[in-house]
């Protein structure tokens, strides 16, 4: 996923969301414009290292362990099985996942790292 905008100027996480709280946190439905792959931070920095032209990247550093999220094209973690991470789709019924406020690319809380605008 090189582009997340399309021709509107709307990206795909723009989609109508569940929730979204005053201070910018979406909830949004995982399989439907995207999958996800959620990886430790540690795990997910050395990957970044290796993907010439990465999608959009979520950070949540609040979780026990803090972990990085990897939106991809919708239905391509079908099959996924890669130790240490876990595929989130709406492929075993429905998954969300909390999208961080559009601009936030920085602590605290969840913050994009590539924000889907640069990806």
């Amino acid at each position: 996923m090189r582009d997340s905008t399309t021709t509107t100027g709307t990206t795909m996480f723009d989609e109508p969301t569940t929730v979204e709280t005053a201070a910018g946190m979406r909830l949004a439905q995982a399989g439907v414009k995207w999958d996800v792959v959620k990886a430790r931070r540690f795990l997910g920095l050395q990957a970044l290292k290796h993907i010439e032209h990465p999608g959009a990247v979520a950070v949540d550093p609040n979780s026990p362990e803090p972990v990085l999220y990897f939106f991809v094209p919708a239905g391509t973690t079908g099959g996924w099985m890669v130790p240490d991470t876990t595929a989130l789709s709406g492929t075993e019924g429905t998954t969300h996942v909390v999208l961080p406020p559009k601009h936030r690319e920085a602590p605290p809380g969840s913050y994009w790292l590539l924000p889907p605008h640069r990806a």
